[in-house]
Formats: C-alpha cells, structure tokens, sequence
C-alpha cells in the first residue's frame, strides 16, 4: 500500500542525494582546478628558480623543492646530456626529454605525469608531478568541504520527517472521522481547524455523504413503498386463495380459481417491475451499449402486445418504417417502449388507436405513443415520473413505476421524455409520451 509520508521521504532522500552527488563532484573539480592551478604555478616558479639559481657549470648540483608538493625535477643542455636531476623523487626514466617551453602530461608505468619545461639557451629546467598527487589531494580537500553537509543529512532527513508527520496529521485526524462514519451516521465533516489545502476534500467528502444520505433515503422509501405496496395484493391472493378452497360450486370455484390467476398475474407484474427498477439504480451494472435500430425494436414490442390490443379491441400499429441507428442497451430500451405502450393500453377506450411512431428529427431521433385516453392533466406530468405516484383520481390496475421506468432508462441513454396533449382541446386529450434521444447519443448511419 503506496504512503505519501514514504512516497515524499524517499523523493526527498532521492533529491539530496543526487543534490549531494552533484554539490561533491562540483566541489571535486572545484578543488581539482584550484589545485592545478596553484601546483602549476609551483612548477613554472621552481623552473624559474633553478634556471637562474643554479650554476649549469658542474652537474649533480641538485636544488630540493619545496617539501610537501612531490616534485622531480631535472636539468639538461640542447644534447640531452643531464646537469642534475632530484633524487627523491626521481622522475620517470621513461619521460621523454622535451626542448620546447610548456606543460604536457604524459603516461608512464606508474601512471600519468604533468610536465613543465623551460627552455633557454642555456639548457631546459624539466619539473614534474604525479596527476595520481593532485587526485588524491583534490579528493581529500572535496571530501573535507562535503563532510559537514554529508554529517547534516542524517539530521535533516529525520528533521523532514517530523515535519511531514506534524504536516500530515490532519490527514490522519480526517481519515479517523471517516472511518467512523457508517450507514447510521451520516452527518458532514467539520471543517473547522483543517487546513485550506484539504477544505477541498472535505467538501467533496461531504458532498458524497450527502449523496449517500440522499440514496440511501430513496432506497429505505423504495422499500417500504414496495413492501405497502406488495402488501395489497399478496393479501388478495390469500383472500382469494380462501374463497377458492371454501366454494363447493365448480362454476363458482372455477370463477374464484380465475380471479386468483388475475392476482397472480398482477402480482408478477408488480415483482418484476420492482426489478426492473432496483436493476436501474445508478450503482447497478448496467448493460453495454450496442448500435441497434430503435424501429425495429418498436415494432418489435407491437408485435408482442398486439393480441392484447385486440382483445381491449384497441388499433395498435407502429409508424417506423426508416431506419433508426442509436446506441443503447437492447433490453433496457425493449423495457422502455413496453411500459409506454402499456400505460397507452391501460388509458386506451374501445375501438380507438394507439400509435408508436419512431422518426428522425433535427435534434434527435423521436420515440413517440400516442393514445385517445384522458390524458394526464399538466400539474400531474413530473410527479407520475416519480415511484408509486399516479394521477389524482386514477383508479386503473397498477402502482405507478411504468414511467418511473421510462424516466430511468431514458436517463441512461441520456435522452428526454415528455408528456403532452395528443389532442388539445378535445374532451379526451390522449397522451402523446415523447423520448427524443439526442444526436450525441445516436449511432452513425453505416456506409
């Protein structure tokens, strides 16, 4: 499990390390070069010194220089023919004798040296060092100058990671009343004494415990709604059950034994639409969406209620001749235009028309249901849409989660429903259920 106290510590080892890698090679070639600077200069003033200090009349007359710096040191003429040279240390044999003034490092068995040779009439004064001298030297002074902050680290790396702890306790301290939160206490987050960086937080944290509040409500409603609800007609069932097994006519028993079916039949009903929309909720799964015609899915969903049209006596008929590409979930939209043509065939009188029409439109591709019902008065529209709610003074079979259901699904597939007037001013206006899925949301023709 990731740590942002870990996370930032080992960022923050990580940063002065590297910073600390660089700071002492900087340090190191800042030392390298003020030491061949200063060694360079020794050797140009003690080649200097010897040309003119020495007398070139009788070799093995040797200067020593000056201690502590390591130097070799040698004397020739033009022919190479050696005046004196330093005995300890001894340079190289193997270091060619040069006749130009200048520095030059060369190779050697024992490694590289750094030369300087002055040249005169007189003979050229050779003067050299181990670079090994100046490494060595240059390592120890960068090591001395990085030794004070190299002792601080250790004490700032525990110095950050009392201030990370103090800094993030107010993560802790939120972390702890979140973890005491459950489904019995869901009241918001105090924001008081937090820190402005984590007011954010608390608010979306707050925001989503509201919305739990908010659903969590819904759902006990839900339930207590479905159990009133289911309590009606499981309690006919019994009844009916009773009257089945007390009636000794068989024409009264068979009549009783088909008023039970009917209860049984509208209590299914009523079980799988609480299904439907339990399926619906927006943490539910929900169904992939698929490139589909949403016509052929109308006149699908006729075909299927045509037999009880015809027994209401009802004209049900589809207009959805053309093509019309969506994508949607297939059993989300068949459930969708099945509860509107039931609600149409539930209002619907005798020897009328009921008409599902799917058309293109500028915004969108229409679903529409039209019937010759009562319609539903327009104070009446946003409420039906709600669970359990129906029309004042409906007394039609049912419990109102038809166009809960319609609401929800056209709310998956980002579309809108609306309820209007088949036929204003008539003295049974119908109603006209309209889902207008945008054009975001349709699916491209196919070349």
């Amino acid at each position: 499990m990731k740590s942002i106290r870990r996370t930032l510590l080992v960022w923050l080892i990580a940063a002065l390390a590297g910073g600390m890698t660089v700071v002492i090679a900087a340090t190191y070639a800042f030392a390298y070069a003020q030491i061949t600077q200063v060694f360079d200069d020794e050797l140009v003033k003690i080649a200097d010194a010897v040309h003119l200090g020495e007398d070139w009349s009788g070799p093995e007359r040797v200067r020593i220089p000056r201690p502590g710096f390591n130097l070799s040191l040698r004397a020739y003429d033009v022919r190479g023919e050696t005046f004196f040279e330093t005995a300890e240390p001894s340079m190289p044999a193997e270091l060619p004798r040069l006749y130009e003034t200048g520095f030059r490092v060369l190779d050697t068995r024992s490694g590289k040296w750094r030369l300087y040779s002055h040249a005169t009439a007189e003979g050229v004064v050779q003067v050299g060092q181990p670079e090994a001298t100046r490494t060595s030297l240059a390592r120890a002074l960068s090591f001395r100058m990085a030794l004070p902050e190299l002792v601080l680290i250790p004490l700032f790396v525990l110095f950050m990671a009392w201030v990370l702890g103090r800094g993030l306790a107010p993560l802790t301290e939120i972390s702890r009343r979140v973890e005491e939160r459950d489904a019995s206490r869901l009241e918001p987050l105090s924001a008081d004494d937090v820190p402005a960086e984590l007011r954010p937080l608390i608010a979306e944290i707050n925001a989503l415990i509201a919305r739990l509040e908010r659903s969590m409500s819904a759902q006990r409603r839900f339930v207590a709604d479905a159990a009133h609800e289911l309590r009606t007609p499981i309690a006919a069932l019994a009844l009916q059950a009773k009257v089945a097994q007390r009636v000794a006519e068989p024409a009264a028993r068979a009549a009783a034994f088909a008023e039970l079916e009917k209860g049984v039949v509208r209590a299914t009903r009523v079980v799988e639409q609480l299904l439907r929309l339990a399926q619906l909720a927006p943490e539910a799964p929900r169904e992939p969406l698929q490139r589909l015609d949403l016509a052929e899915v109308a006149r699908e969903v006729v075909g299927n209620m045509a037999p009880r049209a015809r027994a209401q006596a009802v004209d049900l008929g589809a207009e959805a001749l053309t093509a019309a590409p969506v994508l949607g979930a297939p059993a989300e939209l068949h459930s969708l235009i099945t509860n509107l043509v039931d609600n149409a065939l539930r209002y619907a009188p005798a020897d009328s028309e009921v008409t599902v029409k799917v058309e293109r439109q500028a915004d969108g591709i229409a679903l529409s249901v039209v019937d010759a019902g009562p319609g539903i008065p327009p104070s009446e529209r946003e409420r039906v849409f709600q669970r359990f709610q129906r029309a004042a003074g409906d007394h039609t079979p049912g419990i109102g989660l038809g166009l809960a259901i319609v609401k929800a699904i056209a709310e998956r597939h980002c579309a809108r429903v609306t309820l209007e007037e088949a036929q204003p001013g008539h003295p049974a206006p119908g109603l006209l259920a309209r889902v207008v899925f945008p054009l975001a949301h349709a699916a491209p023709d196919r070349k």
